[in-house]
C-alpha cells in the first residue's frame, strides 16, 4: 500500500481507541474548558495601564483639563494620536481599547462633542475606559452621554459602534481564547500521548517493522492529534455558547472557528509527535508540553488582551502564532466579522507553522524510529 493508504489505517485505527475510550475523552473535552470557562468568566478583575488613543484638535484649557483628569486615572494610559483615521487604525488593530476625539471648537456651551469609540471586543478595558470618561465629565461639570453615530451632538459622547464589538459580552472574550487554548492542549494529549504510549507498550516498534510506509504512522499520529483538539475545542465552544458567549459572524463564523481551530490543531498535533519522538518518559513529555503551551497562550492573549501585556512581552506575542488564532477567534466571535485580509493573514501564519513543525516532526520521527 502506499503513503495514503497506510495513514488511513493507521488513523482509523487511532479512531477506533477513541471511540472506545468516548466517555473519557468527552470528560476531558468537557471538564477542561468548562473550569476555564468559569473561572475566568467570574474574575471581574480591573485591568491596569488601559491604552486609550487621544486625538486633541482643540488644544485649549478644557481640552488639556479633560486630558489630566483622564490620566489621573491610574488604570488608564493615555497614547497621543496626531488625526481621528490614526487613531481609529490603532483602535480596529487591537492597539489601543478606545479613542477620545476633542473636536477643535470646544466649550459647555457649544454644540460640539467629545467622541469615545469605545472598543467592546475587550469588555473590561471598555468598562474601564467609560468609568474613566464619566468621571473627568463629572469633574468637569458635565455628563457622560451615550449615543450613536448620527445623534443630537453633547459635550461627550460615547460612540457605540457596533464595528468595534459594542454588543459583546465577557464571556464571548473569555471563550474566544479558551476555545484555542483548549485546541492547543487537546492535540499536545492527543497526538504526544499515543506515540509515547504505542512505544511502551510495544505497538510502535510493531508498526516500524511491517512493510508499511514509516511516516503513515508520523501522519496518522498528527491526524488523530488535530481531530481530538477540535473536538474539544468545539465541546468548549457549546459550553461557552451555554453560559452566554455568542458568535457574531453566524453560520459564517461558525464554519471559519472551524478552519482556524482545524490549523491550531494540526500545527500542535505536529509539535506534540516531535516533542513526544524526543521525550523518554511520559512525565517528560508532560512536563514540557504544559511548559511550552501554556506560556504560548498566555503571550498568544487568551486571558488578557496583548495591548495589556508588559512592554517587555508584546514583540514576543507577535511571533506567537496563538496571538493571530486568538485575534482571528474574538473578530468572528464579538466583532461579527473577519476581513479577508485578516483571515489570509492568520491562515498563512498558522500554515507555515504547521509547516514547520511537521517538518520537525518528520525530521526528530525518522531519527527515533532508526533507534527502535
Amino acid at each position: 500500500m502506499g503513503l495514503a493508504e497506510d495513514t488511513l489505517t493507521l488513523f482509523t485505527r487511532e479512531m477506533l481507541i477513541f471511540k472506545k475510550n468516548l466517555l473519557q475523552n468527552l470528560s476531558r473535552g468537557l471538564i477542561f474548558p468548562l473550569v476555564f470557562i468559569i473561572l475566568l468568566g467570574s474574575f471581574g478583575s480591573t485591568p491596569k495601564n488601559v491604552p486609550v488613543a487621544v486625538v486633541n484638535y482643540n488644544n485649549g484649557p478644557m481640552s488639556l483639563q479633560l486630558i489630566n483628569l483622564i490620566q489621573s486615572n491610574n488604570n488608564v494610559k493615555v497614547v497621543s494620536a496626531t488625526t481621528q483615521a490614526q487613531a481609529m487604525s490603532l483602535l480596529s488593530q487591537g492597539s489601543v481599547a478606545a479613542v477620545i476625539v476633542i473636536p477643535p471648537v470646544l466649550s459647555q456651551d457649544s454644540a460640539s462633542s467629545i467622541y469615545v469609540y469605545l472598543d467592546n471586543s475587550q469588555p473590561q478595558s471598555a468598562s474601564v475606559v467609560n468609568g474613566a470618561v464619566s468621571l473627568a465629565a463629572a469633574k468637569l461639570g458635565t455628563s457622560l452621554v451615550t449615543s450613536s453615530i448620527g445623534s443630537a451632538p453633547n459635550i461627550i459622547s460615547v460612540i457605540t459602534d457596533y464595528a468595534y464589538g459594542a454588543g459583546s459580552n465577557y464571556e464571548s472574550f473569555v471563550v474566544g481564547g479558551i476555545v484555542i487554548m483548549v485546541a492547543a492542549f487537546g492535540a499536545m494529549f492527543g497526538s504526544g500521548f499515543t506515540v509515547i504510549s504505542d512505544r511502551e507498550l510495544g505497538n510502535m516498534k510493531a508498526f516500524l517493522t511491517t512493510p508499511i510506509n514509516k511516516y503513515a504512522v508520523l501522519f496518522s499520529k498528527i491526524g488523530y492529534g488535530t481531530v481530538q483538539s477540535t473536538f474539544s475545542a468545539y465541546v468548549g465552544l457549546i459550553i461557552g455558547l451555554l453560559l452566554g458567549a455568542t458568535i457574531a459572524a453566524g453560520i459564517v463564523g461558525f464554519i471559519e472557528l472551524l478552519w482556524i481551530i482545524g490549523l491550531v490543531g494540526l500545527s500542535f498535533g505536529a509539535l506534540s509527535v516531535a516533542m513526544a519522538s524526543k521525550a523518554k518518559q511520559l512525565q517528560t513529555y508532560a512536563l514540557i508540553t504544559q511548559t511550552i503551551t501554556m506560556p504560548m497562550s498566555f503571550l498568544g492573549g487568551a486571558f488578557v488582551p496583548v495591548s495589556l501585556l508588559p512592554a517587555i512581552l508584546q514583540p514576543v506575542a507577535v511571533v506567537d502564532p496563538l496571538t493571530y488564532a486568538v485575534n482571528a477567534t474574538r473578530d468572528i466571535m464579538i466583532k461579527g466579522y473577519l476581513p479577508v485580509s485578516m483571515l489570509v493573514e492568520s491562515s498563512a501564519i498558522l500554515l507555515i507553522f504547521t509547516g514547520v513543525m511537521i517538518a520537525l516532526a518528520a525530521f526528530f520521527f525518522r531519527d527515533t524510529s532508526q533507534q527502535i
